[in-house]
């Protein structure tokens, strides 16, 4: 009996013991599953843990026609598109007279009279930005390497971010955008896994004055595989058209410079837009794919 007794008393022992074992492994995992999670790729490193940043885009992007609403008017657009298509198929520059008008294909806006430069210093004699800033920006690139050319709407002087500067690539960042700003756009070089050697960035505007045909000349001598623009005006400005950005963002546009090349131009919603809102950021993050998968990044 007694025997029994001390049985029974070994065994809720052991069982108080396994008890605390389990309470304790309890807790380790609850702690475990409240910490967040290490981000697992750059575009949640940039834009957090939300599912749309967590999965790249296929390699192989898939065709997809959106299915539009149907209308008259949209039908018979589409059937004079197919039209004029298949007639000026063999020759583009052609005009089709019709019954009222005629039919011919818009040609692509071309830069022309930028001039070819052969090197750094002749190229600088022709820019209007402050010595210190063409240093800051563009002195250490080199024609062979850049790969990316952004370009923002606007600079600011130097004296205005003078106050500002670090170590890195974000003081090349500073002179286009505030700290905030610049330390945003350059984790969004990290995550489209571009290097301080593959980009460069240029104004349309400084001091009110329009400088575009600079941005081309920058671009004619580092010859960029693209060229992104930043925001409504500077897109409007290269592309040489009045296209709605909510409309063209992520697409790709051919523009020439004569007698030098055709250049890619890709539109982007300008960083201060999407610095707060989730849903620029998820589109943003989208259009950013779509150029790496164009740069082979992704």
């Amino acid at each position: 009996m007694r025997g029994d007794l001390g049985l029974l008393w070994l065994g809720n022992i052991g069982l108080f013991v396994l008890r605390m074992g389990m309470d304790e492994l309890f807790k380790q995992n609850l702690l475990r599953l409240r910490q967040p999670p290490s981000p697992a790729t750059f575009g949640e490193a940039l834009l957090g843990q939300v599912s749309w940043a967590q999965n790249n885009i296929p390699k192989k992007l898939p065709s997809k026609r959106e299915v539009a609403q149907f209308s008259e008017k949209a039908q018979v657009m589409e059937s004079l598109e197919r039209y004029a298509q298949e007639k000026l198929g063999e020759n583009p520059a052609s005009v089709i007279k019709i019954s009222g008008g005629e039919i011919g294909l818009k040609p692509e806006p071309v830069w022309e009279g930028v001039p070819a430069y052969n090197n750094f210093a002749e190229l600088s004699k022709d820019l209007t930005l402050e010595d210190k800033i063409l240093e800051l920006c563009l002195k250490s690139k080199a024609p062979d390497k850049v790969r990316i050319m952004f370009v923002s709407e606007s600079f600011r002087s130097y004296e205005e971010f003078q106050a500002e500067l670090k170590d890195g690539f974000i003081n090349q960042l500073l002179p286009a955008f505030t700290f905030k700003t610049a330390e945003l756009f350059s984790r969004m070089l990290l995550a489209m896994k571009l290097t301080e050697d593959e980009v460069l960035i240029y104004p349309t505007t400084i001091s009110d004055s329009d400088i575009s045909t600079e941005v081309m000349k920058v671009a004619g001598f580092y010859r960029p595989e693209i060229i992104v623009t930043l925001g409504a005006n500077a897109t409007h400005k290269i592309l040489k058209g009045q296209e709605r950005l909510a409309l063209v963002h992520g697409q790709f546009f051919n523009r020439k410079i004569e007698n030098i090349g055709t250049f890619i131009v890709v539109p982007l919603f300008h960083p201060s837009i999407i610095e707060n809102n989730q849903n620029m950021k998820k589109t943003a993050w989208a259009d950013m794919q779509k150029i790496m998968l164009h740069l082979k990044k992704l």
